[in-house]
């Protein structure tokens, strides 16, 4: 079966973003058969980040609860100009400081990033967005919840920046 959208790792596989294909019979190849979508979609995460159009192997997938041991998942509440619109799931980001005092506490803290030219601070180069929550009214133009995988020593930061409202996100590309 191919997957049709990003999935990010510890994500489980939507049942909307698989598509039945054909493909030869190859022992030596763990292609996940179209008959095992029921049992995939309810038990299994990914193990890795899987692109849109990937066929889907096993060593792909974990039933595996829980997150590698330098991973963790952080809830973020943002408003509008905090992220860039159309986040979703497998989206690639860079995690910010943006507040007021970002670019002072930045140069005197080691553990807040390394400080771009414009005096936010970089709090995580390159993180997953792993689910997007979206509102009720279906609106995210003005305001998203979200979560999102960063390494776990980076996780203390980027929390305390969120519950100050101080966390900006920035869309970076994705490996091919």
């Amino acid at each position: 079966m191919e997957i049709t959208a990003r999935v990010a790792p510890g994500q489980k596989i939507p049942a909307d973003a698989l598509a039945e294909v054909q493909v030869a019979k190859d022992s030596n190849l763990k292609f996940v058969p179209w008959e095992q979508r029921g049992i995939l979609t309810s038990k299994y995460s990914a193990a890795v980040e899987i692109p849109a159009g990937t066929l889907l192997t096993g060593p792909m997938l974990t039933d595996a609860a829980g997150l590698a041991g330098d991973q963790s998942v952080v809830g973020l509440s943002l408003k509008s100009g905090q992220f860039p619109p159309g986040l979703k799931a497998g989206d690639r980001v860079r995690v910010m400081w943006v507040g007021r005092d970002a670019a002072a506490k930045g140069s005197t803290s080691s553990a807040a990033g390394s400080q771009g030219a414009s005096g936010a601070v970089e709090l995580v180069g390159s993180a997953t967005v792993r689910e997007v929550f979206k509102p009720a009214n279906g609106d995210v133009s003005s305001a998203l919840s979200l979560s999102v995988l960063v390494p776990a020593a980076s996780s203390g930061s980027v929390i305390q920046a969120a519950s100050s409202g101080e966390v900006g996100l920035v869309l970076i590309a994705s490996a091919p």
